[in-house]
């Protein structure tokens, strides 16, 4: 601390020795204003490349003493019978949190945003948060919101009420404007909300917590595998694409300024999953190409017949593969069956983990055909 700073700690901490308190306390308040006028008078005078650590070293003493005040409340550190005066220290620290206030708005460009509130501050963001936890809740079942919807907020909450974390003055900042720009928000829905709207509401937002973003792509990954082909995915992450691209961010700054924006972070995530996308397309395209696989190739199974017929090949290790998902769509791109030109990857999928013993015992047949066959080339 510099001199002012341990000047204004000694009086404070004689004044929670004193007794009576109002004369010291007066004093307290009068040397809080003298403190502030002499930083900024000194302002004036320092060279320009000290003039962030300046305001940062007063910045961040306040913000000790501040701490160190909190700290005395479940001590043992007073004497003459007032020990735990909490009443007095918390108007001291009250007094002593508008002054880091004040620097805040007197010198913005030179104030450390990236530093940990004060405990104080902590905890009153912590009953914040849990406050407005509780409202957004009841709200969501108000707009009849989905399962979905509602298991992303109460994630979202528990993370930022779990205290295992500091705020930053910057986040601190960012969720004073995060509820109010949700509440009003939220107010402007119609019922039943889902999670596309809420997707697009919380990126308009900025809120880049990686809680967010998993259940964002979670959702993402969900409605691609309700589409019946590739062609289907690719018109849906492209839409995806689209929203995302088109969202207007109504706070500047996000949550965390060490994370991408929420936008940035998304989309990247979408232009993976269309890379993806291409790169089975165009396997699938060069092995048809190469007559390696017939893009017309039509079999006598049924689409559950055939799906087990892939099935066991896999369980035997005759196709090998890490990705269902990519086996799924080669077989529904490029094999058309005795009922069915085109092939839902998803009537595919339902069919490769089913079990129906009429079809297993057509498969069988089949199987059996081709050892007899097998056995005469022997």
């Amino acid at each position: 601390m510099m001199h002012e700073l341990l000047s204004f700690r000694k009086i404070i901490l004689d004044a929670l020795t004193a007794w009576p308190h109002k004369q010291t306390h007066d004093e307290i308040q009068e040397e809080s204003k003298r403190l502030l006028s002499a930083i900024q008078h000194n302002i004036t005078k320092i060279a320009p490349d000290r003039l962030k650590a300046y305001t940062r070293q007063h910045q961040r003493g306040l913000m000790q003493l501040m701490d160190e005040l909190e700290a005395m409340r479940y001590g043992d550190h007073l004497n003459g019978g007032e020990k735990n005066n909490n009443e007095e220290i918390c108007s001291i620290v009250n007094l002593l949190s508008q002054m880091v206030f004040d620097l805040q708005q007197y010198l913005p460009e030179y104030f450390d945003y990236d530093c940990a509130a004060p405990v104080i501050t902590q905890k009153q963001l912590l009953s914040e948060i849990a406050e407005n936890a509780c409202q957004t809740l009841k709200k969501l079942e108000e707009l009849l919101a989905d399962d979905e919807t509602i298991a992303v907020f109460k994630t979202i909450f528990e993370h930022l009420n779990s205290g295992l974390y500091p705020f930053t003055f910057e986040q601190a900042g960012y969720l004073h404007d995060f509820f109010g720009s949700l509440k009003l928000a939220l107010n402007k829905f119609v019922p039943p909300l889902q999670m596309p709207g809420i997707i697009l509401l919380l990126t308009s937002l900025n809120f880049n917590h990686p809680s967010f973003y998993h259940s964002c792509c979670s959702h993402f990954n969900h409605e691609l595998q309700k589409c019946e082909n590739i062609s289907g995915q690719y018109r849906l992450i492209h839409f995806f694409k689209k929203l995302i691209g088109q969202v207007f961010k109504t706070i500047s700054i996000p949550y965390n300024r060490n994370l991408p924006n929420i936008d940035e972070s998304l989309l990247r995530y979408i232009e993976s999953e269309i890379s993806y996308l291409k790169s089975i397309d165009a396997i699938a395209e060069d092995l048809s190409c190469s007559g390696i696989l017939d893009s017309n190739f039509k079999v006598t199974f049924t689409v559950r017949q055939l799906a087990m017929f892939i099935h066991l090949q896999v369980e035997a290790g005759i196709i090998t593969t890490q990705s269902p998902k990519a086996l799924h769509q080669y077989v529904t791109k490029h094999y058309s069956t005795v009922e069915k030109d085109l092939i839902s990857e998803k009537s595919f999928k339902n069919a490769y983990y089913g079990n129906a013993s009429a079809d297993i015992e057509k498969v069988i047949i089949k199987i059996a055909d081709m050892l007899a066959i097998a056995q005469k080339k022997y």
